[in-house]
């Protein structure tokens, strides 16, 4: 008896830091995204550089603004955003992100970050929690 008390203590002390610490974790990861692609833009000399940056953080927060604005949107109203539409929605905005990016923004990424699936995927985490944390 006193286990399972005791057991039941530290659940609910554990889901309080979770619940406290989870979104502060998200918005620091969050800023930490936004802030990379502003300073990786305001750190070159290079105005066409900078600007492709910027291009490629705006073009990433439009895609997924869409895919939850039109896919995302219409699962949740018809109670159907289960596990594998979250992985549709998921794989619709990554293949459009890749899909619009040119040559240059492309080669920029690779350059830079080495894998533009996991540059893909961290930013369209970071876009999703913003929008969590929005609402």
């Amino acid at each position: 008896m006193a286990g399972e008390s005791l057991q039941t203590a530290a659940n609910s002390i554990l889901m309080l830091v979770l619940t406290l610490v989870l979104p502060a974790l998200i918005a620091w990861g969050v800023y930490q995204f936004k802030k990379y692609t502003t300073v990786k833009a305001a750190a070159t000399n290079n105005e066409y550089v900078r600007d492709l940056w910027l291009h490629i953080g705006e073009t990433l927060e439009d895609v997924v603004n869409c895919t939850t604005g039109t896919y995302v949107n219409a699962l949740k109203d018809s109670d159907s955003f289960n596990l594998e539409e979250q992985k549709k929605a998921f794989n619709l905005s990554k293949d459009t992100f890749i899909g619009m990016l040119d040559e240059e923004a492309t080669n920029l990424i690779i350059k830079t970050h080495g894998d533009l699936e996991t540059f893909a995927r961290v930013g369209i985490e970071s876009v999703l929690a913003t929008q969590k944390l929005n609402k």
